[in-house]
C-alpha cells in the first residue's frame, strides 16, 4: 500500500522499508517505465491487487491500471476524496476516511461502512495480513481488526508508539522505531529487534514482496532484505532520489517517479 509522497511514512503500507548487516555488494536492477510519461502527477495513493494497481488521484478519484499501462476509471469521480489510507485485503479495497473505514468493489467503486464511524480516526498506519487489518493509533496502541470491522488490541497500550512504518511479511509485522527494525509476532505478541539499532533511520519507503523488505533510504538508494536481516544493495546508489511512492504487485515493485509509473524487476 503507498499513501502520500515519500512519506509512507505513515505507513502504510501501506505502503514498506529495510537496511541491515552488511552487505555492499550491489546487484543491477532492470526497471521499465509502465504508460506515458506524467501520467501519474496527482497521484497520491496506490496498492496491487488482483494483478492490477488501483490509485486515487488528489481530487479523490479511484483508477485501475493494468500491468500494460493501460487504465480506466471506476466509480464516480472524486468519491474517494477524503482517503488518508488505502489497502487491499481479500479482493476489496480497503480505505480510511475522514477516521472512518471502508470496504470498496474494486470493480465498481461502491463501498459500504466497516464498524462504526470515526473509530480510524486516531490510526496512523495500517496493513493487511491473513485476513484481517492491523493499525497503529496515534499513542502508539496496535489493533486487529477482520472484515466486519470488530477489533481487538493486541499488546500493550503503547507499545508501537515510536513507529514510523509497518509492514506484514512471512506472517509478521515488520515496524521500524526509533530508526531499528522490529519484527512482531500478532499471534504471540512477541516482539524482536532485527539488525542493529538505529540501521533503519535513513528509511523513507518501505514494501514487500513474499519473504523480502524492500527500502529506499533518503539518498535514493533500494536495498532488499531476507527475514534474517541479511540485505544488499539493489541497483546504483540513488537511482531511486526521485521516488514519490513505492509498492508491490505480482512479485515486482512499482515506483511513481516524477509523475511516471515505473516497474522493477
Amino acid at each position: 500500500m503507498c499513501v502520500g509522497t515519500i512519506r509512507l511514512q505513515r505507513l502504510g503500507r501501506a505502503a514498506l522499508a529495510i537496511v541491515l548487516l552488511s552487505s555492499s555488494l550491489a546487484i543491477a536492477q532492470s526497471w521499465e517505465q509502465v504508460g506515458k510519461t506524467g501520467e501519474w502527477k496527482n497521484t497520491i495513493a496506490m496498492v496491487g491487487m488482483n494483478g492490477a494497481l488501483f490509485s486515487i488521484e488528489s481530487d479523490g478519484t479511484l483508477f485501475k491500471t493494468e500491468k500494460n499501462g493501460k487504465y480506466q476509471q471506476v466509480g464516480a469521480k472524486g468519491a474517494f476524496k477524503h482517503v488518508t489510507m488505502l489497502d487491499a485485503m481479500a479482493g476489496a479495497l480497503w480505505t480510511v476516511e475522514e477516521g472512518t473505514l471502508y470496504r470498496s468493489d474494486p470493480k465498481s467503486g461502491t463501498w459500504v461502512q466497516v464498524g462504526r464511524t470515526s473509530d480510524w480516526k486516531k490510526t496512523t498506519v495500517m496493513v493487511a495480513m491473513n485476513g484481517s487489518l492491523y493499525s497503529i493509533e496515534k499513542d502508539g496502541t496496535l489493533f486487529k481488526t477482520d472484515k466486519q470491522g470488530k477489533y481487538e488490541q493486541i499488546g500493550a497500550k503503547g507499545e508501537f508508539k515510536k513507529a514510523a512504518f509497518l509492514e506484514s511479511m512471512g506472517g509478521f509485522l515488520w515496524t521500524i522505531e526509533g530508526g531499528s527494525l522490529y519484527k512482531t509476532d500478532p499471534a504471540a505478541g512477541r516482539w524482536e529487534m532485527v539488525g542493529k539499532k538505529g540501521e533503519w533511520k535513513n528509511t523513507v519507503a518501505v514494501a514487500a514482496i513474499t519473504d523480502r523488505l524492500y527500502t529506499i533510504e533518503k539518498d535514493g538508494t533500494l536495498y532488499k532484505t531476507d527475514k534474517t536481516g541479511r540485505w544488499e544493495q539493489v541497483g546504483e546508489a540513488g537511482a531511486y532520489h526521485a521516488v514519490q511512492m513505492l509498492c508491490t504487485l505480482d512479485g515486482k515493485l512499482y515506483t511513481v517517479e516524477d509523475g511516471t509509473l515505473y516497474r522493477t524487476h
